[in-house]
């Protein structure tokens, strides 16, 4: 793997996705981007999903999901693992691990989804909806969402049904949240 610029905190978790105020950079974006990664790392920006693969395939990793909805409540969301499947498995997510914090579970439907774009629909939803086109922006789809933190950003935090930054356990898809991190760690043994 290639040597990249990452941001990391003083305890050890590399961020992956950070969305903030003022919510300016689209996540709408193509295939190659989400593969590549784009964004400004002191603002808002996701790491790619071939990083994420390629950091990810050896070494077993945690995550922790970081949220704030427009009235300033917190809430967080931890896997004991996270594993992002190659390319030519469409970087599904491939583990998850146990679920712990105050967020609630919304990400482990999403678990054995592969990535979609606009431009490359793997969301096998039923009703042959491109997710990712309907709803703006790369995910893990599965029936369409449970969570999406990849969709536009609404800075009152109030978003046409389904399409802001979303985590169902913590608030509705009709509530957009104003702050979303994905931080990765590898995990101690």
């Amino acid at each position: 793997m290639d040597i990249f610029n990452a941001s990391c905190n003083s305890t050890g978790w590399m961020v992956i996705l950070r969305r903030q105020a003022p919510g300016t950079e689209d996540f709408n974006r193509n295939w190659k981007d989400y593969k590549n990664g784009f964004g400004d790392l002191r603002g808002e920006f996701f790491i790619g999903v071939e990083k994420l693969h390629q950091l990810t395939k050896d070494k077993t990793h945690e995550l922790s999901v970081k949220l704030e909805d427009p009235n300033g409540i917190t809430a967080f969301a931890d896997y004991n693992e996270f594993e992002i499947d190659s390319e030519q498995e469409s970087y599904a997510l491939k583990s998850l691990g146990n679920y712990s914090g105050t967020a609630g579970d919304s990400l482990n439907p999403h678990k054995g989804k592969k990535f979609t774009t606009f431009d490359r629909d793997n969301s096998g939803d039923q009703n042959t909806l491109n997710c990712a086109e309907y709803f703006n922006g790369g995910w893990w789809y599965y029936n369409c969402f449970h969570c999406k933190l990849t969709g536009k950003y609404y800075k009152d935090g109030t978003s046409p049904t389904g399409y802001g930054i979303h985590w169902n356990g913590f608030r509705s898809d009709k509530i957009s949240l104003i702050l979303a991190e994905m931080m990765i760690r590898p995990k101690s043994l």
